[in-house]
């Protein structure tokens, strides 16, 4: 059952583009930016962001964050999504490396502005709890997955 549910999991992540990450500001307020990300086996999404974004320096001060990736849909039936907390790392040398690899076998236009992306960072938001929305199987039907802690 968890096997088939870290699949779909990973189907879904793998066929949407952008998240919500939702970071904690300087003054303990919420702040949500949306971002491309790639993910990876082990569900974790890779990111790119300038390193003076308001993310980025909420998350070098409290690496906890939040994300929702979803349908954009009119249709409450149609309702589907995903829902991740864990933490986020920044990436250097052979990790980064790794990221860009993953970033760019998703987003195969991003070698254009590879200058742009050398001048940002690259994060990974390793989850430690996910759960899957699906209004069609019912309204508010959900599953959840627990993983280690990052």
């Amino acid at each position: 059952m968890m096997d088939d549910l870290r699949r779909r999991m990973a189907d879904y992540l793998a066929r949407h583009t952008t998240l919500t990450l939702a970071t904690v500001g300087p003054d303990g307020a919420p702040q949500a930016a949306p971002l491309f990300y790639a993910s990876d086996e082990t569900l974790a999404l890779v990111f790119i962001s300038a390193p003076d974004s308001h993310h980025s320096l909420n998350l070098a001060r409290n690496p906890a964050a939040a994300a929702g990736i979803y349908d954009e849909v009119w249709d409450w039936q149609a309702i589907r999504g995903i829902q991740i907390e864990g933490r986020v790392e920044r990436l250097e040398g052979a990790e980064r490396e790794r990221a860009w690899a993953l970033y760019q076998a998703k987003y195969p236009f991003v070698v254009a502005f590879a200058g742009q992306v050398a001048q940002n960072a690259f994060y990974r938001l390793r989850p430690r709890w996910l759960r899957y929305i699906d209004n069609s199987v019912a309204f508010g039907w959900r599953e959840e997955l627990e993983l280690e802690a990052p």
